[in-house]
């Protein structure tokens, strides 16, 4: 009777009423707040060098965590924006045995979701990663287990998930592992499918050059069906210890039709249907003497047809618009490791990687009589990056050690033909069992989509809306100063100072003459952020394991040239998130978490984004001699988690409406033959369209 109590005293006080963002087909016009998900009581942080080592089995062992993804959620200190995965304040690469993964937000997502967690052995975590690992800035390399669990050389897992919102979801997976002697294979599908239903509503006061002042009110209906297919074939072959060559192709297939029907001021209809190809295979070859080498080739395809036709204040616009992008990508490296007498270790590689992009957009059947007309373009762009680094460690006692690293780099576009210097440092101190200090300087760049670069424009809210690619739009650089204290090995306190010189992020603009609301990729000055993280674990017995999360944050967004309105604002914004575990049986093996999260109003750019909560609940059933889990869930109880963004400046009057639905979800595992989890590089496509 405590435990119902209990477990009702938790829902009530965290039913806090809010928004939280969605997201836009106007690529990334919100940037969420992040998510901040931790998990312990008992979480045993070990440490070496920059590197923190977290018991990620321990954080999940009763929550309903079915795959990585999720997993990753509760490793201490890891934060989500739009299912982007952060650490200390900025996006995190993921990588799977040490092998380097970088992707979009959609495609991490979908990689991960179909990897199980149920093999994960431990989570690696570095807030500064080195040059030697290939990757700048926040790294998490997710350990997996490669132990037989028996004599059984095939061995596999199954899972089927059903997601229901406003309309239903599903998903199927298999995984199966061939392994004997020196030689493995591993085999992995995955097959989504579903629908999903959002409603938009835009309020839009426009002011002209001309005097006119027009109000525009739309609703917006969008229906989307399709499917996908994601799979993998890997082999390895182990000629001794630390000595492997591995070939791995990826692969990824994608089709939706989206339906769209606008109300208002504005009326029409528009559909939408893209396919996605995404081809990769890489190579990968190890040494026991520390040299490494590798070359990868990707192949990535995204045809898209859109018809459109509306009315609008202005007149009427009808069309017919084929778009097309095409990627081609080669990246080859070669790094070596020594390990040197008295603590000292040295490292040193180069890396190139060469892409060209082909993209189109040929409009056909125009009828408008809005005053313009849509343009057709095409474009090729060739991009060249090459790379060289040399890092170094030294151990100087069993407190202290150092990690230190410069990278030069030449990046060469049509546009932009720049070098770039990156040092990164990272200094470790323990000064007792369980406390450690760690104080990092790192820097880092950030491209561009490929999509986002052209001079396409595409048509949105019944071509109110003009969605603007920017040829000129230049990569952005990011320097993070951070502090790093772990007490006892659970409790963390992170402080973080970071600039972005030249940010780029899409916000909206009313021009003043025309009736058109402005969506492009824009370069700021600079963004600057002043963070502080506690993470605070607590338990009561057995049956609760709880934990609390603190963020507060001071941002600021400077831009001279944001089209006639220059603007330079700062906010201050927090968050609280509390995530409780309460074991409610033993046998059967039966869990029950609640998860709440608070945060406070924030900007982006112009953007005022308003105060948002949420309310999580889901329980977990593991049986069948701990082969077989039953999970079910429901998220956004109280259908509050949509941010509405709005921006009142300087003439500028916009504000949007998103919906939200409760959602609920059952998955069920089963796991046989003996199953583990063989670790496989992801695709980057973290420029790709859509």
């Amino acid at each position: 009777m405590k435990r119902i109590l209990f477990t009702l005293f938790i829902m009530t006080s965290l039913s806090a009423q809010a928004q939280k963002p969605d997201s836009l087909r106007m690529d990334s016009i919100i940037h969420n707040l992040p998510d901040v998900v931790v998990k312990g009581e008992r979480p045993i942080a070990k440490v070496k060098g920059s590197t923190i080592t977290y018991d990620l089995p321990r954080l999940i062992e009763k929550k309903a965590v079915d795959n990585v993804y999720e997993a990753i959620k509760e490793i201490p200190g890891v934060t989500l924006s739009d299912e982007q995965i952060q650490l200390g304040g900025r996006n995190a690469t993921i990588i799977l045995d040490g092998k380097v993964t970088t992707m979009t937000a959609e495609e991490i997502t979908t990689l991960l979701k179909s990897l199980p967690a149920s093999k994960i052995d431990k989570a690696e975590v570095m807030y500064n990663a080195p040059a030697k690992m290939q990757v700048r800035g926040s790294l998490i390399n997710i350990k997996l287990k490669h132990g037989i669990d028996d004599n059984s050389p095939i061995q596999g897992e199954m899972n089927l998930a059903w997601n229901q919102d406003h309309n239903a979801r599903f998903g199927e997976r298999a995984t199966l592992l061939y392994n004997k002697g020196k030689f493995s294979m591993d085999v992995m599908y995955l097959h989504s499918h579903g629908d999903s239903h959002k409603i938009t509503d835009e309020q839009s006061h426009h002011s002209l050059d001309d005097g006119s002042i027009h109000d525009i009110d739309t609703h917006e209906t969008a229906n989307t069906s399709g499917y996908g297919h994601t799979y993998r074939v890997g082999m390895d072959y182990n000629f001794t210890e630390n000595h492997q060559i591995s070939l791995v192709y990826n692969g990824d297939y994608e089709k939706k039709n989206i339906h769209e029907n606008l109300t208002g001021n504005v009326s029409g209809v528009t559909n939408i249907n893209y396919r996605t190809w995404l081809h990769n295979l890489r190579m990968d070859y190890h040494t026991p003497f520390g040299l490494s080498a590798g070359a990868e080739m990707t192949y990535y395809h995204n045809p898209e047809t859109q018809f459109l036709s509306s009315e609008l204040p202005t007149g009427k616009l009808d069309y017919n618009v084929n778009n097309n992008q095409k990627i081609n990508r080669w990246k080859f490296f070669l790094s070596q490791e020594h390990a040197l007498k008295n603590g000292w270790g040295i490292n040193y590689g180069t890396i190139y990687t060469t892409s060209i992009n082909h993209s189109r957009q040929i409009y056909t059947a125009i009828n408008t009589t809005t005053g313009d007309s849509p343009v057709s373009s095409y474009t090729s762009q060739r991009e060249d990056d090459a790379n060289i680094y040399f890092g170094f460690n030294k151990t100087f006692s069993k407190r202290l050690s150092m990690e230190a690293s410069a990278a030069a780099e030449y990046y060469h576009s049509p546009a932009w033909h720049q070098w770039h210097f990156y040092p990164t440092l990272n200094l470790t101190y323990l000064p007792t069992a369980g406390n450690v200090f760690q104080l990092s300087l790192s820097s880092d760049r950030n491209y561009p989509d490929y999509w986002t670069m052209t001079n396409f424009i595409t048509y949105s809210n019944g071509g109110y809306n003009e969605i603007i690619g920017n040829p000129s739009l230049k990569p952005s650089s990011e320097y993070q100063l951070q502090l790093v204290y772990i007490l006892k090995s659970k409790y963390q306190f992170v402080a973080w100072f970071n600039h972005h010189d030249d940010y780029f992020v899409q916000t909206p603009y009313q021009r003043h003459d025309r009736l058109v609301v402005n969506y492009q990729y824009l370069n700021l000055d600079f963004q600057q952020q002043l963070g502080f993280q506690s993470v605070v674990p607590f338990s009561i017995s057995n049956w609760l394991d709880s934990r609390l999360t603190l963020i507060g944050v001071w941002q600021r967004d400077k831009s001279n040239l944001f089209y006639d309105i220059p603007f330079d604002r700062h906010v201050i914004y927090g968050m609280a998130q509390i995530h409780n575990i309460i074991t409610l049986s033993t046998k059967p093996d039966l869990t029950l978490s609640i998860d709440g999260m608070m945060r406070s109003k924030a900007i982006q750019a112009t953007f005022n984004l308003p105060a948002s909560s949420n309310l999580d609940i889901s329980t977990r059933w593991q049986f069948w001699n701990k082969r077989a889990i039953l999970k079910a869930y429901c998220n956004d109880i109280f259908e509050t988690s949509s941010i509405n963004p709005r921006i009142n400046y300087q003439g500028q009057n916009l504000r949007m409406d998103f919906s939200s639905y409760r959602e609920f979800g059952i998955s069920f595992t089963y796991k046989f033959g003996g199953f583990k989890e063989k670790a496989r590089e992801k695709v980057d496509t973290s420029r790709f369209h859509h």
